[in-house]
């Protein structure tokens, strides 16, 4: 291919042609449809494209343009990626892509009550975690109960502002997150220390492994923990990419996180989800399936655990 010389204004025209936008006018075959929002590569199964971006996991790659994407993932050079496109453009105008921008209310958390009582009697008593734990997180302000209906109350951060928080029903299956929240910053534990982190399904079934750490005596601050915020489910049903925006979010703030071991639930849904996201994400990092072999979730293994040494006391 000649390599011409190249305008700046013709680079900047160009330069403005997203990946997916590219994909999308012409080689519209190559583009899966993974989620509301996402799509993935059909030769290239790590390859992802969400609200105009990409990001190509196996190889720790992404970016916006097609001219980028043309030089890291199809191994153009530059001039000839950008006469290519410059040629293709000319014959057959691209329709491009509008993202609108999301309207998002104001993240208020629920009102907090006078005490957490009831929420660490149900923590602690049925669901068997330990109080030190609770009251670790109470203190950081990670959990609380809330005013009105006396609910407990997870919270994640972004930085040192509150951007997420799952409420659960002590009375009733009731859960739900609570309006405006970010899943990209769903309850977690950080030890920047640590290249190991933890991933389950719900935030109880993270303080409940964390209560299995502590029964075996080790130290349950050792590792970094996250809660996906139910994102298992979604995967399951294609209404989500494989990668939950949670776990997304958390390694790329977290660039230290070598291994990743998952808990998720001992079901279709959790094994499935499993397998999806380590499919895509052990060519980067040593992935780990450690999900409850004869419970159905870790908090149930707790419980088990717990009645076991209640026994033998």
């Amino acid at each position: 291919m000649s390599k011409r010389y190249i305008r700046k204004a013709a680079l900047q025209e160009i330069r403005k042609l997203s990946a997916f936008d590219y994909l999308k006018n012409y080689q519209p075959d190559m583009l899966i449809k993974n989620g509301r929002t996402d799509y993935y590569h059909r030769e290239h199964d790590s390859l992802h494209f969400s609200n105009g971006k990409w990001y190509w996991w196996s190889q720790g790659k992404g970016g916006t343009s097609a001219l980028d994407y043309l030089v890291t993932v199809e191994g153009f050079d530059f001039k000839d990626a950008c006469n290519y496109l410059l040629d293709l453009t000319k014959i057959s105008a691209p329709v491009t892509t509008y993202y609108y921008p999301k309207q998002t209310k104001p993240f208020v958390l629920p009102i907090k009550d006078t005490n957490n009582d009831l929420i660490i009697r149900y923590l602690c008593n049925q669901r068997k975690i330990d109080k030190d734990i609770v009251d670790y997180f109470i203190s950081v302000n990670q959990i609380y109960q809330d005013k009105q209906f006396k609910n407990v109350v997870f919270v994640g951060y972004d930085g040192s502002n509150p951007a997420y928080a799952f409420k659960r029903s002590i009375f009733k299956n009731y859960k739900l997150d609570h309006s405006g929240s970010n899943k990209a910053f769903s309850f977690s534990f950080t030890n920047s220390n640590s290249s190991i982190l933890h991933v389950f399904e719900a935030a109880i079934d993270l303080l409940s492994y964390m209560t299995i750490l502590k029964l075996d005596h080790q130290d349950f601050k050792q590792y970094n923990y996250l809660s996906l915020a139910g994102a298992s489910d979604k995967i399951a049903s294609k209404t989500e990419a494989d990668i939950p925006i949670a776990l997304k979010s958390f390694l790329e703030r977290n660039k230290n996180i070598k291994t990743l071991i998952f808990h998720l639930d001992n079901d279709e849904v959790g094994i499935g989800a499993t397998f999806k996201i380590m499919n895509v994400l052990s060519q980067k990092y040593d992935c780990i399936d450690d999900h409850p072999k004869d419970c159905k979730d870790v908090n149930d293994e707790l419980i088990h655990k717990s009645l076991l040494l209640s026994t033998d006391l």
